[in-house]
C-alpha cells in the first residue's frame, strides 16, 4: 500500500470514529503510519482531523495523541502552525483535563513556543494558559506529565530572558548554558506574566503553601509537598535571576511570611515544614547544596570584587543568604551536632548534611579558611567519627562512612595539616588494614589539585574558587606536606600499599592501592616557601625547613615522581611495578572470574607503569643511573600488561574469600 492509499485509509478511519465516538481506534493502523514521509500539506490536514476528533473521543486517546506528537515533532513545525490548527487548540482545556495523554499532547503543542522569544511572548499574552500550565506542573499526580510541564514552563522562561528580568549582565551569563550566548533573546514578557501577574504569582504560592493546603480548590497536604519539591527544582534552575531572589509583589509575598527575598525566601525558609516532614527536609537540604554549589561558583567566576556585592569579601550573595536566614547553621548542625537532634531526623539527614558541608568546603574554601569557628568543629567531628573506627571495621569495610570521607576530601588541604596541640584526622585513615575507600581518600588528598587519577575519590565538583591561583598554590603545597607528614607517622606505608596491591583476590583494595601509586607519581605538588609568608588565613602553611625538620630529613623530594624514587617508596614500589603481573593459574580451576579480576589488576598496574615511564622521561634530562632506569622501565612497558610470563614469581596462588 503506497503512502496515498495509507493516508486515505487513516483519514477514513478517523472520520468514522469522529462520527461514532464509541468506535475503537485502530491502534495498529495508527502506530504503523509513517508520518516522517508525509508531505507538509497532508501533515497539517491530518492534524486538523485529529484535533477535531479529540474533544469527542470516548476511549483512551493515546493512539491519537501519539500520532499528533509524531506529526508535530519536526522542528520545522512552528508555533504559528500550531495556532493555525482547526479547530483551534484549546490549551486551557488540554492542560486542565485529568487525562495524561491529552495533557502530554497539549504540552507538546505548547512547547513549540519555546523555540523563540516572540512565540513565548504570545503565550505570555494568554494568562489563562500560563495559569493552567502552572496548575498542571505543580498539581498533577502524573510524574511524567509534571516533568514535561516543568520543561515547557522553564524553557518558556529561558527563551524570553532579558537583562531586566535577570538583573545584571553577569547574571545572564551565569544562567544561560547556551555557548552561543550573545545578547538577551526576548522582552521578558513571560517573566513579567509569571512574576508580576498577581493571580499567577499568587497561584504558585498558594499551591505550595501548607497554610492553604486542603482548602477549596487547593491540593491536600500530601499533594502540596509534591508541589513544593517541584518548585524547589524551578527555583534552583533560575536562582541567578533577580526575579527569583528579590521581592516582586509584596502584597502576595507577605501573606506567606516573606519579607524581602521573593520566591527564593518563600521556598527556602517558609514553604517546607522541616520539623515534621523529614522527607521534604531532605529535599530542602539537597536544594541548599545545589544552590550553593552552582550559584556561589558562578558569582565568584564573574565578580573580581566580591566585597562590593556581599558583606564578606570571601563570601557571595548565595552564601550570605543561607547564613543570614540561619539555613547554613541549621543544615550543618545535623552533621556536626547529631546528638542535639532526634535520632530519626539524624538517620535521614546526616548524609544530606555531610554532602552540604562537602559542597561548602569545596566551593567556598576561602570562606572556610577564614572561618576557624566553622572549620574547627568539622575537624573535631571527623576526628570523633574516625577514631571510633576499629581495625576490624576498616578491614571488613561495611561500617565505613563514605559521607565522612567525602567531607574529609572536600576540605582545603591546609586545614588538614597537623598543628601545635592538634593532630589531623588524616592520620586516622589507615593504609593497614586495607580498605578501598580509605585508600581512595588518601589518593585524592595526596595527589594535589587538578590532576585526575582513575578510581580516585572525587569531591562534589571542582569550583571556580579552586581555580584561584593562590588557593591552588597553597593546595599543591599542602598536598605535598600532608604526604610527607603521613609518611613520617606511618613509616611502613609503602610496604602496606604494595602488599595490598599484591593481594589480587581482594580486587577493589588492590586497584585502590595501585591507583594511590599512580596518584603520587603524577602528583601536582609545589614546595613550601623558605620563610613564613604574611597571611590572613588562620591556617598558615609551614616553611620547607620546618617540614623537613619534622620529617627528620635535610631535604625532601620536590615532586611526586622523585618521592617515588626516594626511600621508603624506592625499595618496594619500583620492584613491584617492574615485576610481571600476577595470575591465578596455580589455583585449581583457576580461571573465570578470578582470572578476570587478576587481569583488571594487571591492566591497572600497567597503566601506572606507563605513567612512571612518562614521568621518568620528563625528569631524566641528564645521563647516568636515571637513564638506565628509564630504559629498564621502558623494556617492562614494551612487554605489555602481563609482562614476561616465564619469570619466576610471575604466577602466584592467592587466597579465595
Amino acid at each position: 500500500m503506497d503512502m496515498t492509499d495509507f493516508l486515505q485509509k487513516i483519514k477514513s478511519h478517523l472520520a468514522e470514529v469522529t462520527q461514532d465516538p464509541s468506535e475503537a481506534l485502530d491502534e495498529k493502523l495508527l502506530d504503523t503510519f509513517g508520518v516522517q514521509l508525509l508531505p507538509e500539506d497532508d501533515r497539517v490536514g491530518l492534524i486538523d482531523q485529529l484535533s477535531k476528533l479529540l474533544p469527542t473521543i470516548q476511549q483512551d486517546p493515546t493512539p491519537a495523541t501519539t500520532l499528533i506528537e509524531a506529526l508535530v515533532r519536526p522542528t520545522s513545525f512552528t508555533f504559528s502552525q500550531v495556532l493555525s490548527i482547526q479547530p483551534p487548540v484549546d490549551f486551557v482545556a488540554g492542560l486542565s483535563v485529568p487525562s495524561p495523554p491529552i495533557n502530554h499532547v497539549t504540552l507538546c503543542l505548547l512547547g513549540k513556543a519555546c523555540l523563540n522569544a516572540s512565540d513565548a511572548g504570545i503565550v505570555a499574552g494568554k494568562p489563562e494558559v500560563v495559569a493552567s500550565l502552572v496548575r498542571l506542573w505543580l498539581g498533577t499526580t502524573e510524574t511524567a506529565v509534571a516533568q514535561k510541564a516543568f520543561e515547557v514552563f522553564s524553557h518558556l522562561l529561558e527563551v524570553d530572558y532579558t537583562v531586566r528580568t535577570l538583573g545584571e549582565e553577569k547574571d545572564i551569563k551565569a544562567f544561560v548554558t547556551d555557548s552561543s550566548y550573545k545578547s538577551p533573546r526576548g522582552q521578558g514578557l513571560m517573566w513579567r506574566r509569571v512574576f508580576h501577574d498577581r493571580d499567577i504569582y499568587g497561584l504558585i504560592f498558594s499551591l505550595c503553601s501548607l497554610s492553604t493546603a486542603g482548602q477549596d480548590g487547593l491540593p491536600s497536604k500530601r499533594e502540596t509537598t509534591v508541589a513544593q519539591a517541584r518548585l524547589l527544582e524551578l527555583v534552583g534552575t533560575f536562582a541567578s535571576s533577580t526575579m527569583i531572589t528579590s521581592s516582586q509583589l509584596p502584597e502576595v509575598e507577605t501573606v506567606y511570611g516573606v519579607k524581602d527575598g521573593g520566591l527564593l525566601e518563600f521556598a527556602a525558609v517558609h514553604m517546607v515544614d522541616y520539623k515534621d516532614d523529614v522527607l521534604m527536609h531532605m529535599n530542602l537540604i539537597d536544594f541548599f547544596a545545589a544552590y550553593l554549589g552552582h550559584h556561589h561558583a558562578d558569582f565568584l567566576a564573574l565578580n573580581s570584587q566580591c566585597s562590593a556585592d556581599t558583606s564578606n569579601p570571601f563570601s557571595s550573595p548565595t552564601l550570605d543568604f543561607l547564613i543570614k536566614k540561619g539555613l547554613h547553621a541549621r543544615t550543618v548542625s545535623y552533621y556536626l551536632e547529631p546528638d542535639k537532634h532526634e535520632s530519626m531526623d539524624v538517620a535521614y539527614l546526616y548524609s544530606r548534611s555531610a554532602n552540604y558541608i562537602s559542597v561548602y568546603a569545596s566551593h567556598c574554601s576561602t570562606h572556610l579558611l577564614h572561618s576557624p569557628s566553622i572549620a574547627d568543629p568539622i575537624m573535631q567531628r571527623l576526628t570523633t567519627v574516625l577514631s571510633q573506627m576499629s581495625n576490624s571495621k576498616w578491614a571488613h569495610g561495611g561500617n565505613v562512612s563514605q559521607h565522612d570521607l567525602h567531607v574529609l576530601v572536600s576540605l582545603p588541604r591546609a586545614v588538614l595539616l597537623p598543628r601545635a596541640g592538634r593532630s589531623s584526622p588524616l592520620f586516622l585513615i589507615p593504609a593497614k588494614p586495607a580498605n578501598a575507600e580509605a585508600l581512595r581518600t588518601l589518593m585524592t588528598i595526596f595527589r594535589g589539585p587538578d590532576h585526575m587519577v582513575p578510581g580516585e575519590f572525587v569531591p562534589p565538583q571542582i569550583s571556580a574558587e579552586q581555580e584561584n591561583p593562590d588557593l591552588t598554590k597553597d593546595d599543591r603545597r599542602a598536598a605535598r606536606a600532608l604526604y610527607f607528614v603521613y609518611l613520617e607517622q606511618f613509616p611502613d606505608f609503602w610496604v602496606n600499599i604494595v602488599n595490598t596491591a599484591e593481594t589480587v583476590a581482594l580486587k577493589e583494595n588492590a586497584l585502590a592501592a595501585i591507583g594511590l601509586m599512580g596518584a603520587i607519581i603524577v602528583a601536582n605538588w609545589e614546595t613550601l616557601p623558605t620563610s613564613y609568608e604574611p597571611t590572613t588565613i588562620p591556617f598558615p602553611l609551614p616553611t620547607e625547613d620546618h617540614l623537613a625538620s619534622k620529617c627528620h630529613s635535610q631535604a625532601l623530594p620536590p615532586s611526586g615522581i622523585l618521592a617515588i624514587l626516594a626511600s621508603p617508596a624506592l625499595e618496594v614500589v619500583l620492584p613491584y611495578l617492574l615485576r610481571p603481573a600476577q595470575t591465578f593459574t596455580n589455583l585449581v580451576g583457576g580461571r573465570g572470574d578470578s582470572e578476570s579480576a587478576a587481569y583488571k589488576v594487571a591492566a591497572a598496574k600497567y597503566d601506572v607503569l606507563i605513567l612512571l615511564h612518562q614521568k621518568l622521561q620528563d625528569v631524566a634530562q641528564d645521563g647516568g643511573s636515571l637513564q638506565d632506569l628509564v630504559h629498564a622501565v621502558g623494556r617492562r612497558v614494551a612487554q605489555g600488561p602481563l609482562g614476561g610470563t616465564s619469570d619466576v614469581g610471575g604466577r602466584i596462588g592467592t587466597m579465595e574469600l
